[in-house]
């Protein structure tokens, strides 16, 4: 089901929101271990979720038994302090994220009166929440982790259990 909503937000403006995280990708070059993720994210967005640093690392810390070194490093990247990672936000935000983040409102609100429109909510429905999602994240890059959404499920999960 992933791949056939992928293809979907491929064709109908995937692509081009893709190519403006990748435009800015490039621009910022020295942050692209950052970026690149959220490249693919805007792409491809079914099948995974964007998570908050914070959250993913507090279940890292309460189930360290479950990851191996190699599988930290790949979900956490390397450590830059939350100042560093603030001050990115605020240029990307300036510079980029505004830009995209008004694009995928736009799509986003275009996808829900297609639904209106066509009646084809099974299709512009998770579209649209996709590109909404986007939008959100277009500001705080640095920040969010884009990680497969079963692993996305189980540290909400968790999140949630820890909190009672």
């Amino acid at each position: 089901m992933a791949f056939l909503g992928n293809i979907i937000w491929f064709v109908f403006g995937g692509w081009l929101i893709g190519l403006g995280y990748l435009l800015g990708a490039i621009l910022f070059f020295p942050l692209i271990y950052y970026l690149w993720p959220l490249v693919g994210y805007a792409f491809w967005p079914f099948g995974r979720t964007p998570l908050s640093r914070s959250a993913i690392n507090n279940y890292m810390e309460r189930n360290p038994s479950e990851f191996s070194e190699q599988q930290l490093d790949r979900i956490d990247g390397p450590h830059v302090s939350l100042t560093v990672r603030r001050i990115l936000g605020v240029l990307w935000a300036l510079t980029f994220g505004w830009i995209l983040a008004l694009g995928c409102l736009l799509q986003g609100i275009l996808n829900v009166l297609l639904c209106v429109l066509l009646i084809t909510i099974p299709i512009c429905i998770p579209n649209a929440m996709a590109w909404f999602k986007l939008a959100g994240i277009s500001f705080v890059p640095f920040t969010m982790k884009i990680v497969p959404t079963s692993l996305a499920e189980e540290i909400l999960s968790d999140r949630a259990k820890s909190r009672l």
